[in-house]
């Protein structure tokens, strides 16, 4: 965040990394992320905020080869891991990698009005009242991501956590976050149980075996 074979499955998950990092913590709040390229004859950008292991991002980039997807995280050793995995691979020109803290330096990796749509799969949700300020969608965030989607953009959103999807939810219907241009496709405060995308985490695919519930957004940007 069990999952169908397919071309992206040809090297193991990552594991026996740290499983949560405080985005907050003194090491993280230095803006340094690095711009990322994208290229000019692509059909698509399509960014996983917060991948872990990438398998939503291996996925989609296999099965859309004219697509750019990138997938950005704060664990910069997933971050080479995921770098090492592509290249083993070979053939997944259309992936990218980078560091970002969602929160502190986003709006320094992709110029305005450059992506087509913003993933933010089963983030951490940080159950303790005092830990919540670490919750990736609120204002900020969403400001930046307005500005970096292109007119009919989207924000993707999935949670199998019910009370952190409808806080994140909360934070889209609020008046500003409409202000920036935010619309439900489902309909004011309703979510949606369509994928938008042929490619789904482990997260999720672990979340459907279990029988259990993926709350699901999908917001439009005008």
């Amino acid at each position: 965040m069990t999952r169908a074979p397919g071309f992206a499955m040809a090297v193991n998950p990552v594991r026996n990394l740290r499983q949560h990092v405080n985005p907050l913590g003194a090491q993280y709040l230095e803006a340094r992320a690095q711009a990322i390229a994208l290229p000019p004859s692509c059909e698509r950008v399509e960014v996983e905020l917060g991948c872990a292991d990438a398998q939503f991002s291996f996925d989609l980039a296999a099965s859309h080869p004219r697509w750019f997807v990138v997938g950005l995280e704060i664990r910069e050793a997933l971050v080479e891991r995921n770098r090492e995995r592509a290249a083993k691979l070979g053939g997944l020109t259309n992936l990218a990698f980078g560091y970002v803290n969602i929160n502190v330096d986003l709006d320094r990796v992709f110029p305005p009005a450059s992506i087509d749509r913003f993933h933010v799969l089963f983030p951490d949700p940080w159950f303790k009242a005092r830990h919540r300020k670490r919750r990736v969608v609120e204002l900020g965030m969403l400001e930046v991501v307005a500005r970096q989607l292109r007119p009919g953009g989207e924000l993707h959103f999935a949670s199998d956590v019910f009370e952190l999807a409808l806080e994140a939810m909360a934070e889209l219907e609020h008046q500003d976050a409409r202000a920036l241009g935010f619309t439900n496709l489902a309909g004011p405060w309703s979510f949606t149980r369509q994928n938008p995308c042929d490619a789904s985490s482990r997260r999720e695919q672990t979340t459907l075996a279990r029988g259990q519930r993926v709350w699901r957004m999908r917001f439009c940007k005008s």
